[in-house]
């Protein structure tokens, strides 16, 4: 039974090239760099798409490689994706990572501050916590441009 679960196991698995094109379809949607979505992804998740944190203070949870908070679930709902599909489609987590990012780059600026907010949100009190964790994000996506010798603005221009 354990070797059934480790052969599913690695079947569900997603190569690297098959993230990557995930990443750059969703930041070309979005206008975001896919270098930033990857930072999240390692930040919220290590890259590990069946990820579920269950400790957040708010009782609310975070789910896939983006960790996407369970508070988008309802409107994500009427898109069609369900935790499911988030836990198990990677090309749909980061999809939604990417929707939820790049609504609060829309709705506070494209700056490092609204990527603090994916993980803290807009609220004043949490400030800090927004500050601590943007700059975490920063530095994975330094790292990542260093790791394949490139560099891009974070915060790429929305395509019209």
């Amino acid at each position: 039974m354990r070797f059934l679960g480790l052969i599913l196991s690695g079947l569900l698995m997603v190569t690297p090239a098959v993230q990557a094109t995930c990443f750059k379809e969703a930041g070309k949607k979005f206008g975001i760099s896919p270098l930033l979505l990857e930072a999240l992804a390692r930040k919220e998740s290590h890259m590990y798409n069946h990820a579920v944190n269950h400790d957040n203070k708010n009782h609310t949870e975070d789910v896939c490689m983006m960790g996407i908070n369970s508070s988008h679930f309802k409107h994500l709902a009427t898109l069609g994706i369900t935790r499911q599909r988030l836990l198990s489609e990677p090309c749909v987590c980061i999809a939604s990572g990417a929707w939820v990012l790049s609504g609060f780059l829309r709705k506070y600026g494209r700056s490092w501050d609204s990527v603090g907010m994916y993980n803290a949100g807009p609220n004043p009190k949490l400030a800090g916590i927004r500050h601590q964790y943007a700059t975490s994000v920063r530095r994975i996506f330094e790292t990542i441009e260093k790791e394949r010798g490139i560099h891009e603005p974070p915060f790429n221009s929305p395509e019209t």
